[in-house]
């Protein structure tokens, strides 16, 4: 008995279809599909209201890095359903430091370094604070190394709270 494991390829008008083993017809993913989406931006949901709800800042050391990771935190925003902003550039901070380089007598020889923390911002808008607290935690797990987070949540509650409150207590 032989069992053949081979994946037989055949065009169909414009599409690739594989041919499984069991003579199952299975459509590849076309090129657009695949690649193109990937490097557009994000999609984004429009926000309803404007009202902010979550400012996340980025700091880091590597801006390619921090591009990259702040696509991936708009799209997850995007399909957890929440308003994100697009990713706002804060000024970058340049950190200069003259060191000696012999810790004898050679004070006219010394070294100078310089190191620049960039930052990134996104805000969210319009969302619901369990929505935002899932997506800050699924962000912390998922933060590369050399990447530091920041995030500042507001919660509204609606007027007359301050009595309800003293009138428990």
């Amino acid at each position: 008995m032989t069992i053949s494991r081979s994946f037989v390829s055949t065009t169909k008008t414009d599409e690739t279809v594989v041919v499984a083993p069991g003579g199952i017809e299975l459509p590849k993913l076309t090129e657009k599909e695949t690649f193109d989406e990937v490097f557009e931006a994000p999609p984004r949901i429009p926000a309803t209201h404007g009202i902010p709800v979550c400012n996340l800042h980025l700091r880091g050391y590597l801006p390619q890095q921090l591009d990259f990771y702040a696509d991936f935190a708009r799209r997850a925003a995007f399909h957890l359903g929440m308003p994100c902003s697009g990713t706002v550039p804060l000024p970058t901070q340049t950190s200069r430091w003259t060191v000696i380089r012999s810790p004898f007598v050679h004070k006219k020889s010394q070294e100078n370094f310089e190191r620049k923390t960039h930052k990134r911002l996104l805000q969210i808008k319009d969302a619901h604070p369990e929505a935002v607290d899932r997506w800050l935690r699924y962000l912390t797990r998922n933060a590369p190394a050399g990447v530091g987070l920041r995030a500042t949540t507001w919660e509204f509650e609606s007027i007359g709270v301050g009595k309800k409150m003293s009138s428990k207590a």
